[in-house]
């Protein structure tokens, strides 16, 4: 018979099945908090990496490095090793229309892309959230990308929403 036979995240239990350390490391960018996204700096067309805001956005993930500025991050830097990264935008359209955004993992658009608009069907593949489950053999920049794009509000018109509807997170897993 084996007691406290498992781990987390490399973590043994001790004899009354406590786990000290932290039971996850992770990167979370965005917490609900204003500011215009015309301060950050970024772009809503097509190809352009999208911004999130947050000032004291949460890094636990050892070697990891979030790049931007002002508070507003457009990549993150991540070292080799597993991961699961999620990722959802907001954004004000002027009439009915949609944007699609996916993980650009070095120079590779990669996993499911992300819907938001009023011309979202369930036929798309993502709903409204970007997800990708993967390995990385060597520390690589990864951030969200707009693929697709109509009737997106002006940057200028954007206000607080990206900022505070907005997140960014990424689980290691080894």
């Amino acid at each position: 018979m084996s007691h406290n036979a498992f781990t987390v995240n490399g973590a043994e239990p001790d004899v009354n099945s406590a786990i000290s350390g932290s039971l996850s490391t992770l990167i979370r960018i965005g917490q609900g908090q204003a500011d215009a996204y015309s301060n950050s700096g970024g772009s809503l067309a097509v190809g352009s990496d999208l911004y999130f805001y947050d000032t004291a956005p949460l890094n636990t993930i050892a070697g990891a490095t979030l790049n931007g500025s002002s508070n507003w991050y457009s990549s993150v830097t991540l070292p080799a090793g597993q991961y699961l990264i999620r990722s959802y935008f907001s954004a004000l359209f002027s009439a009915t229309g949609l944007m699609g955004f996916r993980f650009l993992v070095g120079a590779s658009n990669i996993g499911n892309i992300g819907y938001i608009g009023g011309t979202t069907t369930s036929n798309y593949d993502g709903g409204a959230f970007a997800s990708i489950g993967v390995t990385l053999t060597s520390s690589t920049t990864i951030s969200v990308r707009v693929v697709s794009a109509t009737n997106v509000s002006a940057v200028a018109s954007q206000g607080n929403v990206p900022a505070q509807e907005s997140w960014l997170v990424v689980e290691k897993l080894s």
